[in-house]
């Protein structure tokens, strides 16, 4: 009865080892495959309960920086991100070269990317990608690396229009933006 069991319980087992992927004869495949191995079965006297995998904790996908176009009383029409904070453009930075680093950073937090390509408003006519920092990369709207402005304290505030620091001029962000 035992041997018996024991044939029932592994004779699948080498069967499916034996097993061959294709048909002789048949024409390759030019699709890439993946290459499976098997593991030798070792027979256990006893039949032992499979432990059924536990499934990781969902976690929510993470959200890719929005950046909107949004209507401001003082300059018109410019770019804000999810949080409705203004956007700005560093002038040295012009073609992508990343510049503000360092103690910058602190006055001029960058708009970083996430895993996910970042997303744009329906109304965004520019291109919106991202740059290669040092760790990370950044949004860029027209190749232009995107930032909040530290002394901006909430949304519609344009603090940072026109400021001098870190070795260029800083602007607010509009759809007109050129590369």
């Amino acid at each position: 009865m035992a041997s018996r069991l024991l044939l029932t319980l592994i004779a699948p087992i080498l069967l499916a080892a034996c097993g061959t992927t294709g048909v002789a004869g048949s024409a390759p495949s030019t699709s890439p495959t993946g290459t499976a191995y098997a593991t030798p079965a070792t027979p256990t006297p006893t039949p032992t309960a499979i432990p059924t995998p536990t499934a990781a904790p969902a976690t929510a996908p993470p959200v890719a920086p929005s950046v909107f176009v949004a209507s401001n009383m003082a300059l018109g029409t410019v770019l804000v991100n999810a949080q409705h904070r203004t956007l700005y453009y560093f002038v040295p930075e012009r073609g992508g070269a990343i510049v503000c680093t360092g103690q910058c950073t602190s006055a001029w937090p960058p708009l970083f990317a996430t895993s996910m390509a970042p997303s744009a408003g329906a109304t965004l006519p520019g291109q919106l990608g991202v740059v290669a920092r040092a760790s990370s990369e950044q949004v860029a709207y027209n190749h232009w690396p995107l930032y909040t402005f530290a002394g901006d304290r909430g949304p519609d505030q344009t603090n940072g229009q026109g400021v001098f620091g870190f070795g260029g001029k800083w602007f607010v962000a509009t759809p007109r933006l050129q590369p």
